[in-house]
């Protein structure tokens, strides 16, 4: 009589679980690249720090010493550190019973949640872009914000909002623009910025691709041009925010100080061990990745409510 080895009967189930668990994960369509600078860390611990100047050259006059610059640091910025897992118990019955498709599905849901994880988590830190008791940025404040700090300046006068909030609109989007291009980097300076990107949740797609075409003025029986549709690059529609919200609406610009970011520590994979006494193998996902906001310049939000 012949004995029944475990190792080599789970061993039989391993290439179905890796398989079914990288099906899971294709099967899935992330949004949060198309928003988020993805990369794979380098450092345990992720430094990112502004630094402030003297924002425009001092005149020199002839024989005169040249004015120095007087460049500061800033403070850290903040992030959120996340370590996600999950798991399923597959049965040794499935397993003797060779139930490699019943098997398979298991993984399968282990993979899409693996991916859709990171898209739920980067919706949330839009969410909370302008919760104050989510401060994302070096001076304490949240992603957007009427009173960020200008470095160089010691001044709480940087705005990536507007000053009265407006559902999308072509009005509101062009106040947008107008807005970037005033905006000031940390030396005080006034940087210029142009949009790149318009980001709404699935409640607001519809008028964002109507704003996003060229075109005429959308409703206007005048005939008039419309002036935003050949500016923006990109309408980028994510669904997962309107868990948290169907009004806010984000301009990310062409800003390339950073940003915000998803660094990934350990990406999505998957391992399993067998518990012998239980006749059972437990099969496990997990991550750890770094997201925030480097640098609020990039991003420019419009809080309706």
């Amino acid at each position: 009589m012949s004995t029944i080895q475990t190792a080599e009967m789970w061993a039989a189930v391993e290439p179905v679980n890796r398989k079914y668990f990288g099906l899971g994960a294709k099967s899935v369509k992330q949004v949060f690249p198309k928003i988020f600078k993805v990369s794979q860390g380098t450092e345990a611990v992720r430094h990112a720090v502004e630094f402030g100047g003297t924002a425009q050259l001092a005149l020199k006059n002839e024989n005169a010493t040249v004015q120095p610059l007087s460049v500061k640091q800033g403070t850290n910025k903040s992030w959120t550190y996340s370590i996600y897992a999950g798991s399923v118990t597959q049965s040794w019955e499935l397993a003797r019973d060779n139930r490699y498709k019943d098997l398979g599905k298991m993984m399968q849901t282990l993979g899409r949640s693996a991916n859709m994880t990171p898209d739920y988590l980067a919706a949330q830190t839009l969410g909370r872009a302008f919760n104050t008791s989510f401060a994302a940025t070096a001076d304490g404040k949240p992603i957007c914000s009427t009173t960020h700090l200008i470095v160089g300046t010691n001044s709480n006068d940087g705005s990536n909002m507007l000053s009265t909030a407006a559902a999308l609109s072509e009005t509101s989007l062009e106040d947008v623009y107008t807005a970037l291009r005033t905006m000031t980097g940390a030396d005080g300076m006034i940087v210029n910025l142009m949009p790149q990107k318009l980001v709404v949740p699935a409640a607001l797609a519809h008028t964002a691709k109507k704003l996003s075409q060229a075109g005429k003025t959308l409703g206007s029986a005048n005939n008039d041009p419309k002036v935003v549709g050949n500016d923006l690059d990109e309408v980028v529609v994510n669904p997962f925010l309107d868990a948290h919200t169907t009004t806010f609406w984000f301009v990310l610009t062409d800003w390339q100080e950073g940003g915000l970011f998803w660094e990934w520590d350990v990406k999505a994979d998957s391992l399993s061990d067998q518990n012998i006494h239980q006749m059972n193998q437990t099969s496990m996902t997990f991550f750890r990745a770094r997201h925030g906001c480097d640098d609020w310049r990039h991003v420019f939000g419009v809080n309706p409510t």
